[in-house]
């Protein structure tokens, strides 16, 4: 996991992750769509937030920015 400009990067059995702070603290977590990815990442964030069809990711909430992102951490490491 590396942060640059705002943007958290996770490799996470080979499939990039991008979080991104937004200005009111939410943050969106993007994720190529494929199957794979969904089994992952849905969990994760679903009841923290919701899927933005339109942009193809995930707004959470800024109450649940650190478990996100520390679960996306605990997945990276592996």
């Amino acid at each position: 996991m590396f942060r640059r400009d705002g943007v958290w990067t996770f490799s996470i059995h080979g499939v990039l992750v991008f979080v991104r702070e937004l200005p009111r603290n939410n943050i969106t977590v993007y994720h190529p769509v494929c199957e794979p990815g969904r089994q992952l990442f849905e969990p994760i964030c679903r009841g923290r937030g919701y899927w933005r069809r339109e942009h193809r990711n995930w707004l959470v909430f800024e109450n649940f920015k650190a478990e996100v992102l520390e679960e996306l951490t605990r997945l990276a490491e592996g």
